[in-house]
């Protein structure tokens, strides 16, 4: 393992944003009166509030818990849940919360940790947020929510037509930015243009001596870095380590912009520093990766997921790892917009593809692809245009047209939720000519309907027939009402003036 390219990679990344938590002390002990007799004099520095009752539910994060019982509530600082069934269920508990359980070990922790939990604390601010560009929801109707079912400490919820995150809860395990589709949230401690150019900077060290493309495993900063460091030089010249805060914060466009880089293989080693993580969207994240790749003829499972926790393990599965043909290197720089990184790793690995396609059908769950209009029933009421988030799908501004732009569709099926005629469907696909994905096509037309009172274009033929065909038979369009829908606004309102008025 070359150390000096380690030390090439080594960056101090400072956060801006901080988050701050004040605590005065005060903690809750829940358990039987025998627990908490066991705790409470290690406990003494602290202001003890004591329940052998059940509390019906905690939120809150450090300095902040809110505690409800049935008839009564109140704020502590410092939680310790001593039950075999916690209060809290989060796959990862709020800072402040402990909940050791039958875990000894994590029990003797917790009590060494509490009273030192007294203070003014902070912590960074992990993510960034673009709502402008966020597929969760538009005018009431539902899109994308896979941030929200990804975060296991629950930190993201929905606020109408946009998401919203709560910094204190949120610890920085990136699985929200791995599975964001358009890039709206992501990650910012470090960003990904500074990950991506610290690899460059890693790899161009390493092919100064080096002509073997290396494997690159990437690890977290914690438990990752200790063993590696325990167990010395094990690890041969061929592999470089790419240490991260947390494993999620690195997905699918570093992963492609290092084998477009010349990187024979990539994996993700969960060395254990987040036991309450099961990192199941990640895994997702590396499937959708690897069905890109082999879809352009580059070998099966170049990137993997590996979770065993000793150096002589991790060896022998690298050494049986699935391993990249060389190609010429790319020279791209870095850049903080994860669609837009994506793109370009996969134009360069497109170019040296032994069997380059032209497109590439993807599963249900992809973030690129196109959509498909039923032009028999489409009626250009443009709805789809009006709630799509990123503006993938277009009007024809003075024409009766609808436009695409497969670049930036996401496929959060807003479009086709919002379409009263159900005239779209979702293809999801990945067009690798990516100058044609950025152009704008033409999906549907039609001819103009023209006011029969003063001859204005105001809508689309198809339109007025199927308002028409529909309205007919109401009772409330019959005669004249139902000839002024042919009508434009204007004309529309003077014709129902001139009926109230009457003949003079």
């Amino acid at each position: 393992m070359h150390k000096h390219v380690q030390q090439v990679g080594e960056r101090e990344i400072m956060p801006v944003d901080l988050i701050e938590f004040n605590s005065k002390g005060r903690l809750l002990i829940i358990g039987s009166s025998e627990q908490i007799e066991a705790v409470t004099p290690h406990l003494t520095s602290l202001e003890l509030q004591t329940s052998t009752q059940i509390p019906t539910a905690i939120n809150g994060w450090l300095g902040q818990f809110k505690v409800e019982f049935d008839s009564t509530h109140f704020t502590v600082d410092l939680v310790l849940d001593l039950l075999s069934e916690t209060v809290m269920t989060v796959p990862v508990l709020p800072l402040g919360y402990f909940a050791p359980k039958e875990d000894g070990q994590a029990l003797a922790e917790a009590l060494q940790q509490l009273p030192e939990l007294v203070g003014t604390f902070d912590k960074p601010r992990y993510f960034n947020y673009k709502a402008s560009i966020c597929a969760h929801s538009r005018r009431e109707l539902k899109g994308c929510s896979q941030c929200i079912d990804a975060c296991p400490a629950e930190a993201i919820s929905s606020r109408a037509d946009v998401i919203s995150v709560e910094p204190s809860l949120c610890q920085g395990c990136g699985s929200c930015t791995a599975v964001c589709p358009s890039g709206a949230i992501s990650y910012a401690l470090p960003t990904l243009d500074v990950s991506v150019n610290r690899l460059r900077a890693m790899l161009k060290c390493y092919f100064d001596s080096e002509t073997q493309p290396p494997q690159l495993v990437i690890h977290d900063k914690d438990k990752g870095e200790m063993i590696i460091d325990a167990m010395g030089e094990q690890l041969n010249n061929h592999i470089i380590c790419f240490s991260i805060e947390e494993l999620a914060a690195l997905a699918m466009p570093f992963w492609l912009s290092a084998l477009a880089y010349g990187v024979a293989s990539i994996t993700v080693w969960d060395a254990g520093s987040q036991d309450n993580h099961d990192w199941q969207e990640l895994q997702q994240e590396i499937a959708k990766t690897n069905q890109l790749l082999t879809g352009l003829s580059y070998e099966n499972d170049l990137i993997n997921f590996y979770n065993e926790k000793s150096i002589q393990q991790l060896k022998d599965h690298l050494s049986h790892s699935t391993k990249m043909a060389k190609i010429e290197k790319a020279q791209f720089a870095g850049v903080d917009d994860k669609r837009r990184m994506i793109s370009i790793a996969l134009e360069h690995l497109h170019q040296h593809s032994a069997k380059p396609i032209e497109k590439l059908a993807l599963d249900g769950d992809a973030a690129f692809g196109e959509i498909s209009i039923d032009t028999t029933a489409c009626t250009l009421c443009h709805s789809c245009v009006s709630v799509c988030p990123v503006g993938a799908v277009l009007d024809g501004v003075d024409q009766p047209q609808l436009n695409f732009i497969e670049d930036r569709c996401v496929q959060c099926g807003l479009c086709e939720t919002a379409c009263p005629e159900d005239a779209i469907s979702l293809i999801p696909q990945y067009l690798f000519n990516r100058e044609q994905a950025r152009q704008h096509r033409l999906l549907h037309e039609e001819a103009i309907f023209h006011c029969i009172s003063c001859n204005k274009g105001f809508a689309t033929q198809k339109m007025i027939d199927t308002m028409m065909v529909k309205l007919k038979g109401h009772a409330m369009f019959q005669g004249a009402a139902l000839e002024r829908l042919k009508m434009c606004e204007d004309c529309r309102v003077k014709a129902m003036f001139n009926e109230t008025k009457g003949p003079m």
